[in-house]
């Protein structure tokens, strides 16, 4: 017997223990690819299953001040059973009109203001917190009118929109977000806001706007005396104003606004609005006063004061803008939260309170002129003249009217 073949039995015994453990490594090792990411190509059927992929696997990247090297935003999946990212009009949105006012009717709550000039000024849009520990706000109840949104999905954030007032305060300020990318745009705005992530900072640096972010324009900002992190940033809105002055940042800008009416309008009765936004942070109510002729707001059943005045939160009109929500890679904070682009421009459905009756309808918009709110037929909808909400909220939402 040779030595060859006394060692090819055992060569080839070996040859085969190597390829047994080699496809069971291949095995393993797609088992736990699949398991640790969902399959290529499916879109999410609910919202629930979207946060928790988006939440389950966040990007590692932790976002700085100001981003070396800025990337353009990704492209978004949609909420939903949807291959449509962005919601399209099912009829052509029309070149914006200017309805017929004097010229001292400030455009966005239909009052009569004592000097036209601030009418022609640049509106400033201020974010402001609404985490339960930036509560009271200061001077919400001086904006011509506030925007709401969901941010993370856990909790609600504001654009106060100041344009014939400009209190010398505004508090808690925070950083903006993607919708801020759509709304400034809307109404030629400036944006006041203290920072952002990487995404959405490139975002805005990408588009012909005004942003006054705190951390390039410290002047008109200031610390509040006695309060903690969470309230203690605030701006001087006159102040912004004399800034974008100083820095040749003025222009005259010229709002669609909205068209108004003095008589009630008729509509389904709506004494209360009860909309679900996130239930561990920010529910929302809003109680009409016959009294008054007012919705009040109420927050996590409380009602929402304004820290400077003690008065609770009340408005002329409340709006429900149902709209696109949809998820991104962005992330927002260290806990790996991502972004949520809502998508404002375009045509979507519309609920206008007033009077205590709720009337159904459109909003619609091109983006480059403020939203206008249309009956079905296409009538304008007449807003109550004084201030206005408007709730932003995912289409699938089920505000209950009562």
């Amino acid at each position: 017997m040779t030595r060859n073949s006394l060692t090819r039995p055992g060569t080839v015994g070996l040859v085969l223990l190597m390829a047994v453990v080699l496809v069971t490594s291949g095995c393993a090792s797609q088992a736990s690819r699949s398991a640790a990411a969902p399959d290529e190509g499916v879109t999410p059927t609910s919202q629930a299953e979207v946060v928790s992929f988006a939440t389950a696997a966040p990007a590692t990247r932790t976002p700085t001040s100001a981003p070396a090297t800025p990337t353009p935003a990704p492209t978004p999946t949609p909420l939903g059973p949807t291959d449509t990212p962005v919601p399209r009009p099912a009829t052509p949105i029309p070149t914006p009109t200017f309805p017929p006012r004097p010229e001292n009717e400030n455009p966005l709550t239909g009052l009569l203001v004592d000097d036209p000039a601030v009418l022609q000024r640049r509106p400033v849009h201020v974010r402001v917190g609404n985490d339960p520990g930036a509560r009271p706000q200061v001077g919400l109840g001086d904006a011509d009118l506030v925007y709401e949104e969901v941010v993370e999905w856990w909790v609600t954030r504001y654009t106060a929109v100041y344009l014939n007032q400009a209190p010398e305060m505004v508090a808690p300020i925070r950083s903006a977000r993607l919708i801020s990318t759509q709304l400034t745009q809307q109404y030629q705005a400036a944006l006041v806001n203290s920072g952002g992530s990487d995404g959405v900072r490139w975002e805005l640096s990408q588009l012909p706007i005004v942003n006054l972010d705190e951390y390039f324009w410290p002047q008109p900002y200031f610390y509040r005396e006695n309060q903690g992190w969470q309230t203690r940033l605030a701006v001087n809105v006159l102040a912004a104003y004399q800034l974008m002055e100083v820095e040749e940042m003025s222009a005259a800008v010229r709002l669609r606004g909205f068209t108004f009416s003095d008589a009630p309008t008729a509509g389904e009765p709506a004494e209360s609005i009860a909309i679900p936004y996130p239930k561990q942070t920010s529910p929302v109510d809003w109680r009409y006063d016959s009294a008054s002729g007012r919705y009040l707001r109420w927050i996590s059943d409380e009602p929402m004061l304004d820290f400077a005045s003690n008065q609770q939160l009340s408005a002329a009109n409340v709006v429900i803008y149902y709209a696109e929500h949809l998820p991104t890679d962005i992330v927002e904070d260290s806990n790996g939260a991502t972004s949520i682009r809502i998508v404002v421009n375009g045509e979507g459905r519309a609920q206008v309170f007033r009077d205590g009756v709720v009337m159904e309808g459109l909003w619609r918009t091109d983006g480059t002129q403020t939203p206008e709110f249309v009956f079905p037929n296409g009538e304008p909808i007449p807003l109550k003249r004084g201030n206005s909400w408007i709730e932003v909220v995912p289409i699938d939402y089920e505000v209950l009217v009562q």
